[in-house]
């Protein structure tokens, strides 16, 4: 199971997840979160560091990565989330796949 947590921030929503608690999304993986299909969100941050070197990789609903905004500096100091949703493993076998799928593809 993965958690995921949810900010709602001037009509956008915001997801933030750890990506170094067993899995690390992948571009693919991303895009079927955001979609409307998965979970949905406008934004996609995802924690890739250490308790020593917090960092964070920022991704369009698209799967793009960015560079953090200030807007996305402003959620992460927020300790109010406005939703935690859990992954079943199912739903984190279908990102695995989603980011199978595209790395095959690239082939």
């Amino acid at each position: 199971m993965m958690l995921v947590r949810s900010y709602l921030v001037e009509d956008k929503e915001i997801m933030v997840l750890d990506g170094t608690a067993g899995y690390m999304p992948g571009e693919a993986a991303i895009r079927l979160l955001a979609s409307r299909q998965g979970v949905g969100a406008d934004r996609v941050l995802v924690f890739t560091g250490t308790q020593e070197v917090p960092s964070f990789t920022a991704f369009t609903r698209e799967g793009v990565r960015e560079e953090l905004t200030a807007a996305d500096y402003r959620i992460l100091s927020n300790s109010k989330v406005d939703y935690e949703i859990r992954l079943t493993d199912y739903f984190v076998s279908c990102l695995r796949a989603a980011d199978a799928a595209a790395a095959s593809a690239a082939c």
